[in-house]
């Protein structure tokens, strides 16, 4: 896998086709990869739908909120945390449509999807995308047989 290593990353698991009984599989399928690099590789930068994760390291909360939020993307993020005012501080700073906590890809059907910024071009699977077809309207109505007001 060539993605982060010419920038300095480093792959600690898989980054190869993967193989099946020996051979290589039809098609380009990829081992869970894990990738350790810096928030300024495009690893990080981009959206990479496929099983590879990159981690990396941050001094402290404000560190790691102005690293998760340094990107163009804002499809969803994980936050892992035991001490639950951190958690929800830090689900409620990361810019992501979702936010999973202590846990990961874990949400009912009816769950609102889409991200921030460059991610998605709204919201999927909940009420609110009704709003998108509708305009809201305040209609006043008088059923007085009598003029009211100025007519």
């Amino acid at each position: 896998m060539d993605i982060g290593k010419a920038e300095g990353a480093k792959i600690l698991t898989g980054g190869e086709r993967a193989q099946h009984d020996g051979e290589f599989s039809d098609g380009y399928y990829m081992e869970p990869t894990i990738i350790e690099g810096n928030n300024r590789m495009r690893v990080f930068q981009e959206e990479i739908f496929g099983p590879v994760v990159a981690v990396t390291t941050f001094k402290d909360e404000a560190d790691a909120l102005a690293i998760a939020n340094d990107t163009l993307y804002g499809l969803g993020a994980g936050v892992w945390s035991r001490n639950g005012t951190t958690a929800y501080r830090m689900g409620r700073g990361i810019q992501a449509g979702r936010v999973w906590t202590n846990c990961y890809h874990l949400y009912p059907a009816h769950a609102a999807f889409g991200g921030y910024k460059q991610s998605g071009i709204g919201r999927e699977n909940h009420k609110m995308m009704l709003d998108h077809y509708q305009q809201t309207k305040c209609l006043l109505v008088s059923y007085s047989a009598k003029a009211l007001g100025f007519f």
